[in-house]
């Protein structure tokens, strides 16, 4: 029996970013997508009547607040909003992305998110370091916690860097997907991270990733 589809809510205040993401997301065998808006308040009572397993939020709207079946929320972002995206990911989003990512990789961070995994996005990671470094203490204190790690650890670490998910980095490294996930859940507790995209930011600033 086939997965049900991915249900996704669209909220952004562009006209043109709602219809560009309506229409790349709409012709995706296995998303569903439940609804579009520009309006905060619209968004969440959205939310609460259909019930999506991801949301597209404009940085501009506000979090969803308390709601019956929170969503994974991907933060949608354009190049100048380091810090909303800093704030967003220690709220508890999902992850996120620039509004000019490719169809490609926009897919694979919807399915991600639904899937459970915190997101880091390929495309705009340079971003998120360069707040993380201004916002978050002196470079070398955070980076030295990755020399606490094993050689397996290091690598993995480099995977979460490279936005790779754990079935991928478990083909990069011969290793099977159970192993990675316990192995992640272990870098990340010890880094001291609050998620896995924290550690992801660990991994640049470290120049583990390609």
């Amino acid at each position: 029996m086939p997965a049900p589809p991915v249900r996704v809510l669209v909220a952004d205040r562009d006209p043109a970013v709602r219809g560009r993401l309506l229409s790349v997301l709409g012709a995706v065998d296995g998303i569903d997508v439940v609804g579009a808006t520009g309006d905060a308040t619209a968004a969440e009572v959205t939310t609460r009547r259909r019930r999506p397993d991801v949301v597209l939020l404009d940085l501009r709207l506000r979090t969803p607040g308390s709601l019956p079946r929170r969503p994974a929320v991907v933060a949608l972002a354009a190049f100048d909003s380091d810090a909303g995206i800093l704030r967003a990911l220690r709220d508890g989003a999902a992850g996120y992305l620039l509004r000019s990512a490719r169809r490609s990789e926009l897919v694979k961070v919807v399915l991600l998110a639904a899937d459970g995994h915190v997101v880091l996005s390929a495309a705009a990671s340079r971003r998120w370091v360069s707040a993380a470094t201004r916002l978050s203490g002196p470079r070398d204190e955070r980076t030295a916690r990755v020399d606490l790690l094993s050689d397996r650890e290091t690598a993995v670490l480099a995977g979460i860097g490279d936005a790779l998910t754990n079935a991928e980095i478990g083909l990069r490294l011969g290793l099977p997907e159970p192993v990675v996930r316990d192995c992640v859940a272990r870098v990340v507790r010890k880094l001291g991270c609050a998620h896995r995209t924290e550690a992801g930011v660990l991994a640049y600033e470290s120049g583990l990733c390609r």
